[in-house]
């Protein structure tokens, strides 16, 4: 352990990353919280984190090296891939997402975007997102298997954990309990961490799932 620490890519945040030793390949990492308070924005920073090396500081008014440059899928479940390509496009230039939906930038904005579009671009195979609507056990595993294996992915972010009807319907004629069905996807997610030797990163909400969640700590 001294010669090779167990330590993964940093994440942001100095005292969360300490806390967690960063984003360790093998490690299922559970973020608990309620609806509405910045689960999918937090996972979206933490994926532009390892993927895109630089983002616009607009206190030095340039481009500064932030970030890592590592391969990511983001596995979005109820956000479109135009809403999460938005929110991407907010932490890499640093303009409120709510000014890019309304078209409310100014000039200056307007050229940091420019050029934002042009880093993901450049770093396209740097974040790959896949989405899932309606999610299964086996369609979540097949999909991360798939993407991990073709495109050497070792970061996933799968965002989140809810009783879906998929989820439900498979396991419909055995009789699975809801909480028994959410607790089965959150073990399926850990598996292909340990499988696909990935960092996975998840979350649930503290109010309703988290509950049903017995045993899960984050």
């Amino acid at each position: 352990i001294k010669k090779t620490p167990e330590v993964g890519m940093n994440l942001p945040g100095h005292i969360f990353n300490t806390v967690v030793r960063g984003a360790r390949k093998g490690k299922f990492y559970l973020q608990s919280s309620g609806t509405g308070v910045g689960k999918t924005r937090r996972m979206v920073g933490e994926a532009c984190y390892i993927a895109y090396p630089i983002r616009y500081d607009w206190s030095m008014k340039q481009w500064v090296q932030e970030g890592s440059c590592e391969k990511v899928l983001y596995v979005g479940t109820e956000q479109t891939i135009q809403e999460i390509q938005t929110l991407i496009l907010a932490y890499l230039s640093g303009i409120n997402e709510e000014k890019i939906l309304y078209g409310k930038y100014n000039e200056e904005e307007k050229e940091i975007l420019e050029q934002t579009l042009r880093v993901m671009e450049i770093y396209s195979d740097n974040f790959t997102i896949a989405q899932l609507p309606d999610p299964t056990i086996q369609l979540v595993r097949s999909t991360i298997r798939k993407e991990c294996l073709l495109k050497d992915i070792e970061y996933v972010f799968y965002d989140y954990i809810f009783s879906s009807p998929g989820l439900l319907g498979e396991f419909r004629d055995l009789r699975v309990r809801e909480d028994v069905a959410l607790g089965m996807l959150s073990t399926a997610l850990k598996d292909l961490a340990v499988e696909l030797d990935v960092f996975m990163r998840s979350a649930t909400q503290v109010n309703g799932d988290l509950q049903e969640l017995k045993g899960i700590r984050d």
